[in-house]
C-alpha cells in the first residue's frame, strides 16, 4: 500500500483552512474507554524499588542516531491505542515493526512477554488487552532493512499526572529529553478532557517540556478524537483552522511556547509546530470486553506523512 505525500499539505498553522484526505466507507464513532486517571501501582512491569521510587525507573535508547518518537501525554489519553493503530497501519504498507528488546532490563517480565507477544496483542480486537499490558514500549520501525525511527510509548502518569500536576519529571524521562537523538514530540489533546484546572495544569507541562527540549527538536499535536468533533465534515475531511481554535480554547496559550519568531517565515506559519486530527478506532462493549474496530486509514496516512517529513529532517 503506498503512502504518499502531496507537497500543498502543510500543517494547521499555515493560511489553509482544512485539509481533505482520501475517503473510506468506515464507521465514525468513538468512545473513550479508559478511566481518566490511572493509578501508578497498576504499571505493569515494575520492580517494587520503581514502584516505590520513579527516579529509580530504567530505560536504555541503544541506538543514538535513529529518530525517536516520543508519544506523550496524560494517563489515558490514546498513546498506546495510536501505537497500535499506526503499528497495523506501517504493517499493511510493507514497514516492519518490531519492539527493542533491551529498552527495560531482563528483570522485567512483562516487557520481555509483550514482546514475545507483540504481533498478537496489535491484532487483537480485544482493546483492554491490547492497552493494558503495555506500560513501557519501545519500537523500532523499518523498510527494506534501514531503521527509519524508534517509537516510545511510557506510562502517562510520569508525563503528566492530573493528580499531582506539579511534580517533575522522573529521571527517565529527563533522560529521553536531553538524550542525543532527534525528538519527534507528538503531544496528544482531546475534546471534553477533564476539568479547565487539569487543561491549564497541562499546558503548564507542556510549557516546562518546551523549555527543555532541544533546537532540532519538533513538535506534532495529535488532536485524538476527531470523530467527536463537529469539525469533521465526513471521515478524511476536517476543517482544520476551527479545530486549531477549539484546542485554543480547551487548553489556553497551549501553542504559546512555538509560536515562530522569525519575521519572515511567521508570515506564513504561525507556529514552530505541526497539529495532526487523529482517530484511533471505535469502541464496542461486548459480552467479553470492549471490542476495538481500527479506524479510517486516512487519518493514519496523514500522521505518517507528518512524522516521515519530521524524520527527513
Amino acid at each position: 500500500m503506498p503512502v504518499t505525500l502531496n507537497k500543498n499539505e502543510n500543517s494547521a498553522f499555515t493560511n489553509s483552512e482544512s485539509e481533505v484526505l482520501p475517503k473510506t466507507p468506515i464507521e465514525k464513532t468513538d468512545t473513550t474507554v479508559k478511566q481518566q486517571t490511572e493509578q501508578s501501582n497498576n504499571i505493569k512491569g515494575l520492580s517494587a524499588v520503581e514502584m516505590n521510587d520513579p527516579n529509580s525507573i530504567r530505560i536504555t535508547v541503544s541506538d543514538t542516531q535513529a529518530p525517536l518518537v516520543v508519544l506523550f501525554g496524560p494517563p489515558a489519553c490514546g498513546k498506546t491505542m495510536t501505537l497500535v493503530r499506526l503499528t497495523r497501519f506501517l504493517k499493511g504498507a510493507g514497514y516492519s515493526v518490531a519492539p527493542i528488546r533491551t529498552f527495560r532490563p531482563t528483570s522485567d517480565a512483562n516487557y520481555a512477554d509483550i514482546c514475545i507477544n507483540f504481533d498478537s496483542m496489535i491484532n487483537s480486537n480485544n482493546a483492554a488487552e491490547s492497552t493494558n499490558r503495555i506500560s513501557f514500549m519501545l519500537v523500532e520501525v523499518l523498510k527494506n532493512g534501514r531503521r527509519l525511527c524508534q517509537i516510545l510509548e511510557a506510562p502517562g502518569e510520569y508525563y503528566f499526572n492530573p493528580d499531582e500536576p506539579n511534580a517533575p519529571f522522573p529521571n527517565y524521562v529527563n533522560a529521553i529529553i536531553s538524550n542525543s537523538n532527534r525528538k519527534i514530540w507528538t503531544i496528544m489533546v482531546e475534546p471534553n478532557w477533564l476539568d479547565h484546572e487539569d487543561r491549564r495544569n497541562y499546558v503548564s507541562k507542556i510549557t516546562r517540556l518546551r523549555q527543555n527540549m532541544r533546537t532540532r527538536d519538533d513538535v506534532i499535536f495529535v488532536f485524538n478524537k476527531i470523530d467527536m468533533t463537529p469539525f469533521v465534515r465526513n471521515i478524511g475531511s476536517v476543517n482544520i483552522s476551527y479545530a486549531v481554535k477549539d484546542v485554543e480554547n480547551l487548553y489556553p496559550n497551549i501553542f504559546i511556547p512555538f509560536v515562530n519568531k522569525n519575521p519572515i517565515s511567521r508570515i506564513w506559519r504561525k507556529y514552530n509546530c505541526d497539529f495532526v486530527p487523529f482517530q484511533t478506532g471505535t469502541y464496542t462493549q461486548a459480552l467479553n470486553g470492549i471490542t476495538y474496530q481500527e479506524g479510517p486509514q486516512e487519518y493514519c496516512v496523514r500522521l505518517w506523512n507528518r512524522l516521515m517529513t519530521k524524520i527527513r529532517g
